[in-house]
């Protein structure tokens, strides 16, 4: 398969990739650049980086010259320069075509330059004749080539739809305008919930008719329509699976590629992809991996933009050696139908496999032999081990460390009996680069043994998934789950002693209110110096690299943290002002301003939910709350109510009030999420969160009780999950 070069990741001195055979048997030439900046940051020159064989032997250089672009042809910066500079900046193909009369060259130059990575790749060629003995040779050689085409382009075929059958992600095939299903393997058929039969033959929309109207086919068509591969990710889709009466939501990850016949014409797309409804239910109940997450997505994302552009780069380069060859055959009078349609067969059963393996979200690689040798490795499973050199060696020379471990008589399993293995979550201890240590990674690891036309393993193939993060995430949930509910549990005991004594109390309060003042006031100098220390690590780290991207991902989560801390010791010192606000002298109050105040503060919110808030307190006062503790108690059960809506209705809150013989009744209605019956018994203690999918601390309600009771009032909350939530609160007049 073909591989870019990076500037992370030097290609392997030793094994040679097919991209760089490609490089250096091209009749074209072929040179490799770096960019050269001044000082000022701005591109001014190209170094050498390798020149192919056809290259050297056109410009007289050897494969690794040295030095720059315009110190080699100074002449060339008023002709040739500009367009590969813009091919570099812009990131789009430039071509140039002119005569070039210096510098000891006399030539008219045909180039194309594309940039890929980091790097500049140049293609060029010179218009001179070829012997009438170099044309006949190439005519053999092009002839032998053709037949062996024509045999391998039926074993290809093969191969590429028992691959697209037995792969673990979700493979189809859609012909025509109206998507007629021609293919679907098991991963397919599984993420629609019906056997192949039900589909293949029609078209798509008709055969799985809860599949309409959710965007898909506006997706389908642009594909169609540009003729560009287009990847989407968690797509929302409501399917009707076999063994629900009802569609239910999934959401679903897809590239899809455009298809084309001999003449390249549109005749329909290919989807690849995997469900990743798991991970989005688990990414909105865990938001501490909301960004993590994100991250992971948009490495994707960008990884596939990579290989998009290598394919262009690679397809532009094969579309040159077809004109080459085009050239070539108009003197060939004796080329036959049939050995043109079994070239083109060939390289179209040959490019739909590579663009598959190398483009598939999951890690593959191909072991080859009883040896286990690197056959074939794909980005994705390539950058799960970083710089380690992999192609061509043996797993337990590439990999040493797993000779001793369980995984060895899996693989020895597979390979002996041919019997497939899949398992998730497999714990494989493995060094990510060869110096570094080795550390518990996890995968969803699934083996598929590979034949040959005699029914006799010859390899296997290896698709592989590294969930360390989401394992660690989960083990880490579980431990803070388990911390909480011990402090929930120290809390409930204290709170039990506290109601013993009257005089206990207040010594406690005392305690806990000093102990939190020292507390959160103790912690702050640290909290800073860490933060200090993180900016000083920011400003001393190189502002690009390897180093600066690697570590800037943390230094932001770092700092986040840290902010999260200073909110934490923000509120618990408005928790140590809770006594000393109770002691603030009463007013009377009008409960209809302090409500309008508050929804004032709210509009922003209010707007952008498109909430209806509903008000009846007219005309009621009351004179036992200051008027800040009358406005918190209203602010938190409005701004709750907003925060913990019902995605799937329009937020509406209804506040009124009514006289209870010498009491006040003031109740807060709302359509949200609602709260379950035992969470409703903790509902107010510190701390507690009983939704993690919103920002907060668990203070607010705890407050509420707080003000109410100390007013001589009470609380109370009727909630149903799912239908909404009603707080009541009877305080005096």
């Amino acid at each position: 398969m073909f591989k870019v070069f990076s500037p992370h990741v030097r290609p392997c001195p030793t094994v040679a990739t097919p991209f760089e055979t490609y490089f250096d048997l091209s009749f074209t030439g072929a040179i490799l650049y770096e960019p050269v900046h001044n000082a000022a940051g701005e591109l001014v020159d190209f170094a050498f980086y390798r020149v192919n064989p056809a290259a050297q032997r056109l410009l007289n250089l050897p494969a690794q010259p040295g030095g720059t672009y315009l110190g080699t042809f100074p002449a060339v910066a008023s002709v040739g320069f500009n367009h590969q500079r813009q091919a570099f900046v812009e990131e789009v193909p430039a071509e140039w075509e002119g005569s070039y009369q210096a510098d000891g060259f006399d030539y008219f130059f045909r180039t194309r330059a594309q940039r890929t990575d980091n790097y500049l790749l140049v293609s060029f060629s010179t218009l001179t004749e070829q012997s009438q003995q170099q044309a006949d040779e190439a005519l053999r050689q092009r002839q032998a080539r053709e037949q062996a085409a024509s045999a391998e382009a039926e074993a290809q075929r093969a191969e590429l739809h028992h691959t697209l059958m037995q792969a673990p992600f979700a493979v189809a095939i859609f012909r025509g305008p109206d998507f007629v299903v021609e293919l679907a393997n098991a991963g397919q058929s599984e993420l629609w919930g019906c056997p192949p039969e039900q589909v293949l033959g029609r078209p798509l929309f008709e055969a799985l008719p809860s599949l309409a109207g959710q965007g898909l086919e506006e997706i389908f068509q642009q594909v169609l329509h540009t003729g560009q591969p287009l990847t989407r990710s968690e797509i929302p889709v409501r399917i009707a699976r076999a063994n629900t009466s009802l569609p239910e939501q999934g959401y679903f990850t897809f590239i899809y590629q455009p298809l084309r016949d001999a003449q390249g014409q549109l005749t329909g797309l290919m989807p690849m992809g995997v469900e990743v409804t798991g991970q989005v239910l688990a990414r909105q109940q865990v938001q501490q991996l909301n960004e993590e997450l994100a991250a992971i997505n948009e490495e994707l994302r960008a990884s596939n933009e990579e290989y998009l552009l290598a394919n262009t780069a690679l397809s532009e380069a094969q579309q040159q050696l077809q004109q080459l060859n085009q050239e070539l055959e108009t003197r060939v009078q004796q080329r036959t139908h049939e050995a043109q349609a079994a070239r083109a067969e060939a390289e179209r059963q040959r490019l739909r496999l590579e663009q598959l393996v190398m483009q598939a979200p999951l890690a593959i690689c191909v072991f080859d032999g009883p040896e286990w040798v690197y056959e074939l490795v794909n980005p994705s499973y390539q950058r799960m081990f970083y710089g380690r050199e992999l192609m061509g060696k043996r797993l337990v020379d590439a990999l040493p460390e797993v000779a001793d471990q369980p995984l060895m008589d899996i693989l020895h399993a597979v390979y002996d009996t041919g019997v497939p293995f899949e398992s998730r979550e497999v714990l494989v201890p493995l060094a990510r680069t060869a110096e570094g240590p080795i550390e518990d990674i996890f995968f969803n690891l699934t083996y598929q043994a590979r034949f040959t036309e005699r029914g006799q393993v010859d390899g296997f193939v290896t698709y592989a998934q590294d969930v360390t993060e989401e394992v660690l995430a989960r083990q880490q949930v579980q431990v803070l789950n388990q911390e909480l509910a011990a402090i929930n549990e120290e809390l409930t005991s204290t709170n039990e002693e506290l109601h013993a004594s009257n005089t206990s109390l207040t010594r406690t309060n005392v305690d806990l209110d000093n102990f939190i003042y020292t507390a959160s006031h103790d912690l702050k100098t640290p909290i800073s110096n860490i933060e200090g220390l993180l900016q000083l690590l920011a400003e001393l780290l190189p502002d690009t690299g390897e180093p600066h991207e690697l570590l800037l991902p943390i230094l932001h989560r770092m700092q986040e943290s840290v902010e999260r801390f200073k909110r934490t010791i923000f509120h618990l010192t408005d928790v140590s002002k809770l006594q000393a606000e109770f002691a603030q002298p009463a007013v009377t109050l009008s409960l209809a301003a302090v409500v309008e105040d508050v929804r004032q503060d709210l509009l922003p919110q209010l707007t952008a939910t498109h909430a209806q808030l509903a008000v009846a307190v007219a005309g009621y006062e009351t004179t036992v709350f200051s008027a800040k503790n009358l406005r918190s108690l209203v602010f938190n059960l409005l701004s709750n109510a907003l925060k913990y809506r019902h995605p799937a209705r329009v937020p509406w809150v209804r506040v009124a009030c009514a006289c209870q013989g010498r009491d006040l009744v003031l109740t807060v209605q709302d359509n949200g999420l609602g709260i379950g019956e035992q969470q409703q018994k903790r509902l107010f203690q510190l701390f507690q969160r009983l939704h993690t999918h919103v920002e907060g601390t668990g203070v607010g309600l705890y407050t509420v009780k707080k003000i109410v009771e100390n007013a001589g009032g009470t609380i109370s909350v009727q909630s149903q999950e799912g239908i909404g939530t009603t707080f009541t609160l009877v305080f005096p007049a």
